[in-house]
């Protein structure tokens, strides 16, 4: 995971002189909590753009009615941009300041996994003219990673095509990803080494959505980012599909017109409209019911489950038959005690990041995985068992396990454990998997006609080895904390995600009665598998 540290080392390559920075400007009547600096550039000699300008006055405004003080520079050179970044560094150290949004639209391109936005002025025909003539987007984030206890907003529409014409071609298309350290969020208009689209309107695709979007009053910029990313995949066909990278502690906002934290009472309302809203969509093939569902409930607690749904639509949509041969089918995976582990993904050679992976699952008929439970308190061993799939269906989202004992939807997320019988999938698996991600899970659990409600607050906070009998994975760590309403008990539950693997390596679940008095106590671990293909 990216820390602040990491953050500094990015300052390496930057002369000392640069890091001297004059004071910036504050008009006295502005937000002094509340700052902001703007590019947009349109104006390269060889690959000119048409919108970054107006994308540009568009956040400008934006912010500006949002109350922060903006600096915002048109055509910069690399000079103007240096300087201005500089005196932004000054500005944010400054202890008044709390909430700090960075924006740039323009040619972006990146180099050994740094990414460098590119001035007007640049004249690039050559690798080593790119490091020297283009500002690297390490001295911005730099000065970020000096600044303590602030919350930062990056936005980058910077992944045009061809950012130096016919002149030079980078070896790579598109920014590199960087994880989110601590406090921040960083937005970008596409995903890794895509490019974006400058929009045949007056803004760019991303940035019209972005602004209409951020717009909302008392919408958490997540939200309005998760809704932003539905828009453009959907203008785009798919074709540019924006993302983001976030550690942000706390919900934050542009306009938070006295929004308050939401009663128990509120709380339950809005869980109640959105499994209502599930329970009418949940066999739809409608693209738009899911693109209605995702767009009003963005954070909600099928949200995941509904990315997914609407990427296969889409994908079903969009596919066409095939004469040509296809390749042989993948081998199978076998994990046991002892059996070497197969490259199941591949890792992030990026030194900033974690990578992004989809979840990967494709579970098949006869695939199975062998698991043994222990108590966590006491260390014993209190049972083996067996998940074997033995039906799937599609159509249904549906996949059975020993002939229906246990039963989950194609994600893995749980619907049924025995006796234990959830009103909707519990999503506990996300759609991809990245550092910093987060989302919620809320349910309704029926034993024996018994109903207890509760919900989940999950995340995942890094990658890293675990080990249990099966071998030892790289694996995405996720945490998630909760509560059951119902009974009034304390949800602890950690686990690790291997992209492609239809099971979970490892998992801990822990409950406590609201006096601490623990009520459950598991572990369960892999011990061995056995699976006929990986999704995609």
């Amino acid at each position: 995971m990216t820390t602040r540290r990491r953050f500094l080392q990015t300052l390496a390559a930057i002369p000392p002189s640069l890091l001297v920075s004059p004071s910036w400007s504050v008009p006295a009547t502005a937000d002094s909590s509340r700052l902001a600096l703007v590019f947009g550039n349109s104006a390269y000699r060889d690959a000119p753009l048409t919108n970054p300008g107006n994308d540009a006055r568009a956040m400008s405004s934006l912010l500006n009615q949002a109350g922060f003080t903006v600096d915002s520079h048109l055509d910069a050179t690399r000079t103007g941009m240096i300087a201005a970044i500089e005196k932004f560094g000054a500005a944010i150290q400054r202890p008044e300041t709390k909430q700090v949004v960075f924006y740039y639209a323009g040619h972006g391109v990146q180099l050994d996994w740094r990414n460098y936005l590119l001035p007007v002025d640049a004249v690039v025909e050559k690798t080593d003219q790119l490091k020297q003539r283009c500002v690297d987007l390490g001295l911005l984030l730099g000065q970020l990673g000096k600044a303590k206890d602030k919350t930062f907003i990056i936005i980058l529409d910077a992944c045009r095509n061809n950012p130096f014409g016919r002149v030079y071609k980078p070896q790579r298309k598109g920014l590199s990803q960087f994880d989110a350290p601590v406090g921040s969020l960083l937005a970008y208009a596409t995903a890794p080494g895509n490019v974006a689209s400058d929009g045949s309107g007056k803004n760019g695709l991303y940035t019209e959505n972005l602004v209409r979007e951020l717009s909302q009053r008392n919408t958490r910029i997540e939200d309005a980012l998760k809704r932003v990313r539905l828009n453009v995949r959907l203008s785009s066909s798919s074709e540019q599909i924006p993302w983001e990278t976030t550690s942000l502690e706390s919900d934050v906002y542009l306009f938070n017109e006295g929004q308050k934290k939401l009663s128990d009472d509120e709380l339950e309302k809005l869980i109640e409209a959105d499994i209502s809203e599930w329970n009418r969509i949940k066999s739809s093939r409608n693209i738009e019911d899911w693109v209605a569902y995702l767009r009003k409930f963005p954070n909600g607690r099928f949200a995941e489950i509904g990315q997914v749904r609407l990427a296969r639509l889409l994908e079903d949509k969009t596919k066409t038959v095939s004469t040509t041969a296809t390749s042989s089918p993948p081998k199978p995976i076998e994990l046991a005690a002892g059996t070497p582990i197969p490259e199941l993904f591949r890792p992030s050679d990026n030194p900033y990041s974690a990578g992004y992976y989809p979840l990967g699952r494709k579970f098949t008929m006869g695939d199975k995985a062998y698991f043994k439970q222990t108590d966590i308190l006491s260390g014993a061993e209190t049972r083996s068992y067996m998940l074997n799939v033995t039906r799937v269906n599609l159509e249904a989202d549906r996949i059975e396990f020993n002939l229906g004992v246990v039963v989950t939807d194609l994600m893995g997320n749980m619907v049924k454990w025995g006796k234990k019988i959830f009103e909707a999938p519990i999503q506990f698996s996300p759609s991809d998997l990245q550092v910093g991600k987060k989302w919620t899970a809320a349910y309704s659990l029926n034993i024996n006609n018994r109903i207890s409600n509760g919900y989940y607050d999950l995340h995942i906070v890094r990658k890293e080895k675990v080990t249990v009998p099966a071998g030892e994975f790289e694996a995405f760590r996720v945490e998630g904390r909760g509560w059951n309403k119902s009974y009034g008990s304390q949800l602890e539950t950690t686990y690790w995600l291997v992209p492609g693997l239809n099971f979970e390596v490892k998992r801990e679940y822990i409950s406590r009665k609201s006096d601490g008095n623990y009520i459950d106590a598991e572990r369960h671990e892999l011990v061995a598998l056995w699976q006929a293909a990986v999704g995609t």
